[in-house]
């Protein structure tokens, strides 16, 4: 038998009985999605609830943190340690917490600050720092973020 075909084995048996594995070891997560019911043991989302209502979808629940004055619009995607947070406390001109549209794309290690608005269909590049509004249909991307392309239908 091949290393190969070794391999495999060993991969498909941990597929599916992953569950069994992660208990062995006190882990509680499963693999399902949009996986908010395991959000609470490693997020900080206070609002879970309306996120589901939204159908937010978090593919890699792990160490995201949303502040509970963020607004996050219907079918989003956000990937592991993704930030969404209040922007400086002393600010009392506008809201200093992001506004999220429909649709969004959030990829990994993300932080979105402050009052900013992201537009419907908007991607946030993995890695990036917003600190400025983002138009719909743009992709945005690094630190701070800067407008990558316009996505067209």
């Amino acid at each position: 038998m091949k290393l190969k075909d070794i391999f495999k084995k060993i991969f498909a048996f941990y597929k599916e009985n992953a569950h069994i594995i992660l208990r062995i070891f006190g882990i509680k997560l499963t693999f399902q999605y949009p996986l908010t019911n395991q959000l609470e043991d490693s997020c900080c989302i206070p609002d879970i609830e309306r996120l589901k209502i939204n159908n937010t979808g978090f593919p890699h629940p792990v160490g995201i943190v949303i502040n509970q004055g963020a607004k996050i619009g219907k079918n989003c995607k956000i990937f592991q340690n993704v930030t969404i947070g209040m922007g400086k406390y002393f600010e009392k001109s506008k809201s200093n917490t992001p506004v999220i549209g429909n649709n969004v794309t959030i990829y990994a290690n993300s932080v979105i600050i402050g009052g900013v608005t992201i537009g419907d269909n908007a991607v946030i590049g993995a890695g990036s720092v917003v600190l400025k509004d983002v138009e719909a249909n743009t992709v945005v991307a690094g630190n701070p973020a800067r407008v990558i392309k316009q996505i067209n239908d």
